[in-house]
């Protein structure tokens, strides 16, 4: 039987208390307004529970709880006003109910990649415009064994992983009644150290346009990989070098896809082509002092690793070695460097020359990467316990390319979900070597 997701309603959650007048305008942080205007999507799927509540209480305590969330975070209950501030008119979230006729088992056992954003309120990365407008959409969907589905999107040009977990932690802590953990996020910090600039210098329009952040005009498709934890010690181990004696599980499995991405395009191509990788960087563990995870903003800032053209192979340790050297740029000192106009400097500097580099006659490929382990989303407990899987978007309806690779931990595991160019997916799921150490969309026992 073919899985359908049935959207019972639509509603808007405004936050359970007005938002006071002298913090109607939210300003932005320079990072926000660099960020694309696109949605992060998530899907957060538990198991029913002996004696759990009835589905009706559940969306009821769901929606009370969202509304106790929205009045503390409640600029995501606001509307985009201009390029440097979010109106909190207290407008609201898009909150929908959905019931699908299956169990939850059933999906896990036969996971299928394409069908996940039907778990989400919003089925494209970029729907955001006039006529959905909301910074923060939700979606609940029952399964018919009782097991719910919580599905979000939220707006990147506010919102990065960090928020995002520190909203929905917030919001599961309040549905389970812990208020001792109930969490005030930090509204300030992130646009008094980076202050908006209305109009952005131009070389930072450029590189940062919508337009820009798609780099080819082939279709896309999300795949799922999942290393376990002997898979991912064996690259560790392959990838070691006196340089790089100690490689992160994150910096191993990034430059092992990067490794495979150029092969497959070699293979494609018939010829090498130079390549660059990013990864993007969270600013506030990295500056000094650190501001804390519940610091709300898209405070993420792109390093990036240069492969040039080579006709022989690249070797693992190599790329290890070049993302270790790029990531280790971003200590305090010049995380701290990108405050003020000095850092305006700095970072319109740094957009030019990637520019100048994706732009340049010889073609290049570039790979997103970015981790979302160790943010706690397998601990997001609305009361219910822990979810038994996180998803991510699946294969939405717009098919404009990008290539993004985002790492989800799971146990002592992490998959790897890749929104990528079709052709070179298709030659790693045939890739011997790259299948010796990755499982492509293994099913989820619960």
């Amino acid at each position: 039987m073919k899985m359908d997701v049935q959207i019972l309603s639509r509603e808007t959650i405004k936050p359970s208390s007005p938002t006071p007048h002298h913090l109607k305008t939210f300003k932005l942080s320079l990072f926000d307004q660099l960020a694309p205007v696109l949605y992060i999507p998530l899907s957060l799927f538990y198991p029913s529970k002996i004696g759990h509540q009835s589905p009706s209480q559940t969306l009821t305590g769901l929606k009370k709880s969202l509304a106790e969330t929205l009045t503390r975070f409640y600029p995501l209950a606001g509307r985009i006003k201009d390029p440097i501030s979010i109106d909190c008119n207290d407008e609201g979230v898009l909150f929908s109910e959905a019931r699908v006729n299956c169990k939850l088992s059933k999906f896990l056992e036969e996971i299928d990649t394409g069908s996940l954003r039907k778990f989400l309120p919003c089925d494209t990365l970029f729907c955001f415009g006039n006529d959905f407008d909301t910074i923060v959409a939700v979606q609940v969907t029952i399964f018919d064994c009782g097991g719910v589905a919580i599905g979000t999107n939220m707006l990147h040009k506010l919102i990065d992983a960090t928020t995002m977990c520190a909203f929905l932690k917030s919001w599961a802590d309040t549905t389970a009644g812990s208020h001792n953990e109930v969490m005030y996020p930090d509204l300030t910090s992130a646009s008094a150290i980076f202050p908006p600039r209305n109009p952005l210098p131009g070389e930072l329009q450029s590189y940062f346009s919508d337009d820009n952040f798609f780099i080819e005009k082939h279709e896309s498709r999300m795949r799922r990989f999942v290393f376990d934890a002997t898979a991912i010690a064996t690259l560790r181990a392959k990838a070691a070098t006196g340089t790089v004696p100690d490689p992160t599980r994150i910096e191993a499995l990034t430059a092992f896809i990067w490794k495979h991405f150029i092969a497959a395009s070699k293979a494609i191509n018939g010829h090498a082509t130079s390549s660059m990788a990013t990864h993007a960087v969270n600013l506030r563990r990295r500056m000094e002092p650190p501001l804390p995870n519940h610091c709300m903003g898209s405070l993420v800032w792109l390093a990036t690793a240069m492969q040039d053209l080579s006709e022989t192979e690249v070797e693992l340790a190599e790329l290890v070695e070049t993302l270790r050297e790029t990531l280790s740029n971003f200590d305090s000192e010049s995380v701290n460097a990108l405050k003020g106009d000095q850092g305006l400097a700095l970072i319109s500097s740094k957009a030019e020359e990637m520019g100048n580099m994706q732009h340049r006659k010889v073609k290049m490929n570039m790979y997103r990467f970015t981790s979302w382990c160790n943010m706690g989303l397998y601990n997001m407990d609305f009361g219910w316990g822990k979810p038994v899987w996180v998803g991510q978007m699946g294969d939405p309806e717009d098919k404009r390319s990008m290539q993004m690779i985002v790492f989800i931990e799971r146990g002592d595991g992490i998959e790897a979900w890749m929104f990528s160019d079709e052709k070179e997916v298709c030659v790693l799921e045939k890739d011997p070597e790259f299948l010796a150490h990755a499982s492509p969309n293994p099913l989820i026992r619960i």
